[in-house]
Order: structure tokens, then sequence, then C-alpha cells
């Protein structure tokens, strides 16, 4: 799928908390792998249950760092959440609101997750926020984020390294698309100057 011309990206960098909780994620599933091998080895362990546990292992450590955010790309068109599988799309016509938050003080200990990670390569998937309500979340870092909210009330945080060039990026854009509205008419390129133009 065509999301249009690159404007400006940022890599999903780990944040402190989630490179601790990634790490020890690893070192757990290292420990299962030895412990299975050195039981298989000894015969306590047959082939079939030494490949199930390899293979609930590998799947702990491989499945969910498809679906982590890899990249957060901003075309002329919208935003782009790269990741290994399925990439997110979230055009400026559906955005309804953008702003800088800090997931560390708008999350609490009653948040659920519906499913997803909760730490390990990052918090993506979907959760209920008792502050925020029912919210996509594709970060990697709990500071410094950006909530997106959309026209159908579908709220969304990604952490961007510089989010407030992502921020006044968004936003220029949001109103050209806007403006377009208004005049009935639609240009799908618009050159960086153009765009530093309409933001100031």
């Amino acid at each position: 799928m065509d999301f249009g011309h690159e404007i400006y990206s940022s890599k999903a960098s780990m944040g402190l908390s989630v490179k601790i909780l990634t790490t020890v994620v690893f070192f757990l599933a290292l420990i299962l792998i030895l412990v299975s091998l050195h039981f298989y080895v000894e015969g306590r362990f047959s082939t079939e249950v030494l490949a199930g546990i390899l293979a609930i292992a590998v799947g702990i450590i491989v499945i969910p760092y498809m679906y982590a955010p890899k990249m957060y790309v901003l075309t002329h068109r919208g935003l782009v959440i790269r990741r290994l599988v399925n990439d997110i799309f979230i055009p400026y016509s559906e955005m309804k609101n953008v702003s800088i938050i800090s997931y560390e003080k708008q999350s609490s200990a009653a948040d659920i997750r519906l499913w997803g990670s909760s730490g390990f390569y990052g918090f993506f998937g979907q959760f209920k926020m008792l502050k925020l309500g029912y919210v996509n979340l594709y970060i990697t870092n709990t500071r410094n984020c950006l909530l997106i909210e959309k026209n159908n009330g579908e709220k969304i945080i990604i952490s961007p390294e510089n989010s407030e060039i992502f921020l006044r990026i968004i936003k220029g854009y949001m109103r050209l698309r806007e403006r377009e509205r208004e005049m009935q008419g639609y240009r799908p390129l618009y050159s960086l100057t153009q765009l530093y133009m309409e933001l100031g």
C-alpha cells in the first residue's frame, strides 16, 4: 500500500523500563531453553516435549517482536507506524486532535491490557486505561508520547524520539487538510517549503 511521500521519520527507540523488562524476558526464555536441553540430555524429557518447550520459548520472543513498533513515519498523507507485520496508517484527515503527554502520568495500576504487550519490546496493543479509556498503544518509551484522537473517537499513543517536531508537522498537515475540505479541492503533494510556511 502506498502511504505517500515521506516527510519525516523517527525510530521507535526503547526507554529504560522497556529495555529492562525486555532483557529480563530474554533471560528467562534462555534459562527455560537451557534447562529443557539439560533435562533432554539426561533423558527426563522426550523429543516431543523438548520441541514443544522450544516452540513456546521461541514464540514468546519472536511473535511480540513482529508486532512491536519499529519506526514512525510522517508522509504527506498521514502517519505510518512501521512494524514487521501489518503497518498501521492514520490519515491526517481522520485526526481530530494531537497532543504531547507523559504515558507514566496517564497510566495507573487499574489499567487493563485487552491484548498486546505490557513492556516486552514496548507497550503495544489495546488497553483500557482509567484516565483515557480505550487506547491503542504503539510506544517503546513512556516519556514525551503523542496522543492522537481520531474523528471516530479512537485514541492512539505513539512515542517518536522528537515528539515536538512530530506534533508541529502533524498539526500543520491537519490544518492543510481542513483548508482543502473548505475549498473542496485536493492537492496530493505539498513541498517542505510550503509546509514550513504554513507552520510559521
